[in-house]
């Protein structure tokens, strides 16, 4: 498959953190092939986003380039993307439309692609009705146009509008379904006394690596953004317990509240979860990891994972010195009932995750039952 070229151009305010390498990495998990960025650090402007004058000195880079694609970092408004299309003459897309397109390609499961169309039409929603209506003017310049006009426009727009609609509506009630099936499963699995035990992190911390070292599943692995989008559960051997694992979707900073919504069901897990074992990357900067937790914090809040116990899994270890993970390990003893530094891919120290797990559920009690022999 031939890639798309892309030029990445992030916009952030003075002081926020740069996240163009994050954005990059996005790009290349969407199959586009980055022949430029542009990382410009101002105030967002109510036009294009991005100040008149640098606008124009971009134009002038994309006439010499020719790239297929511009790929904005953050969000940008309807009007803003088409008012950059116009002036660029390329297609933009910004973050939000990157990421619901890594999430459409990875997704299997058909919950998986129900949640990503849920979340693709809410987003999708507002550049369809600025999309018609500015067809509509362009069609209608110079001469008022008559009644007749403005009523067939409207007609169209609202056709468009409630076809959405009704298949937003469709998808509620078939992940609705899905949902109470899951529900019933975990509910069974709760009455033979099974104990739930989430994996959560940033995506691409070693989640699913964990998953596999942990229960030999078929959890899909690759350094890749999002490889996990439906939850995988599976059975975790641990003597006198019977305990599911799940590994479910990763989080990201500033990830559209459309796909928070669109996952709930997915995100329940960790919600409903008797541990989590929060696994953070340490080979990151201590800056990087302190954001990518932050992230996963306020996910937590978000979704009402509140009062659950929540073991770290420093993982990557081999990637670092000891100093390293010492210094981590510190940092994150505020956030952990256990910090476990760990190896997932070489298995390094899984034992102690183990035992770390063992320390935080109820601690079995070894009864000894002695039944008299005949009648007595």
């Amino acid at each position: 498959m031939v890639e798309s070229t892309a030029l990445l151009i992030q916009r952030r305010r003075y002081r926020e953190p740069d996240l163009l390498e994050e954005f990059a990495a996005l790009a290349t998990t969407a199959d586009y092939d980055i022949i430029g960025t542009f990382d410009i650090v101002s105030e967002p402007s109510s036009k294009f986003g991005i100040r008149s004058g640098k606008a124009d000195e971009i134009k002038t880079w994309i006439e010499v380039n020719k790239p297929d694609f511009v790929l904005f970092s953050p969000g940008l408004r309807s009007s803003q993307i088409f008012r950059l299309m116009e002036l660029w003459e390329t297609e933009v897309r910004d973050r939000s439309q990157v990421i619901l397109e890594i999430f459409a390609k990875h997704a299997k499961t058909q919950q998986a692609k129900l949640q990503i169309e849920q979340a693709r039409l809410q987003y999708e929603l507002p550049f369809e009705r600025h999309q018609i209506r500015m067809r509509l003017a362009k069609e209608h310049t110079g001469d008022r146009p008559v009644a007749e006009q403005v009523g067939a426009g409207e007609d169209l727009l609202n056709l468009k509008i409630q076809e959405q609609r009704r298949r937003l509506a469709t998808i509620s009630e078939k992940l609705e379904k899905i949902s109470e099936s899951q529900a019933l499963k975990k509910k069974k699995r709760a009455k033979e006394g099974f104990i739930e035990i989430a994996l959560a992190g940033y995506t691409n911390a070693g989640k699913s690596t964990l998953h596999h070292a942990l229960t030999d599943s078929g959890v899909e692995i690759a350094d890749k953004l999002f490889t996990t989008l439906a939850t995988k559960a599976a059975e975790l051997d641990l003597p006198g317990r019977q305990i599911v694992l799940s590994d479910s979707v990763g989080f990201i900073s500033n990830l559209p509240s459309a796909l928070l919504q669109a996952f709930n069901t997915t995100l329940m897990e960790i919600s409903e979860a008797d541990v989590i074992i929060l696994v953070v990357d340490a080979s990151d900067t201590l800056d990087e990891m302190n954001r990518k937790t932050d992230t996963c914090l306020d996910t937590f809040y978000d979704i009402g994972a509140n009062g659950i116990p929540i073991i770290t899994a420093l993982n990557k270890i081999d990637l670092v010195d000891d100093v390293i993970v010492q210094e981590r390990s510190e940092v994150l003893a505020d956030i952990s009932t256990e910090v476990v530094p760990i190896s997932a891919a070489n298995h390094v120290n899984l034992e102690g995750l183990i035992k770390a797990l063992e320390h935080v559920l109820p601690q079995l009690i070894l009864y000894s039952i002695t039944l008299p022999y005949g009648n007595e």
